[in-house]
């Protein structure tokens, strides 16, 4: 399965970038850590996802393998 990268397209809303944590401001990674999923995961996994900053969609291994 093909994995997302940074400059692809959010598969949920179509946003034009997906984020990777490293990337997150301050603020964003405020927001990130009260998403649904982060009950989920750690926070070392979570470091790991991407995530689009439009409207809060983790891309996660799981996404990909279902997508």
């Amino acid at each position: 399965m093909k994995e997302i990268t940074q400059n692809e397209q959010c598969p949920k809303c179509g946003g034009r970038r997906m984020l990777e944590w490293r990337d997150l401001s301050e603020d964003e990674r405020m927001l990130a850590e009260r998403l649904p999923t982060s009950a989920e995961f750690t926070i070392a996994e979570r470091k790991k996802h991407r995530f689009c900053t439009r409207c809060w969609f983790e891309f996660t291994e799981r996404e990909g393998a279902s997508a």
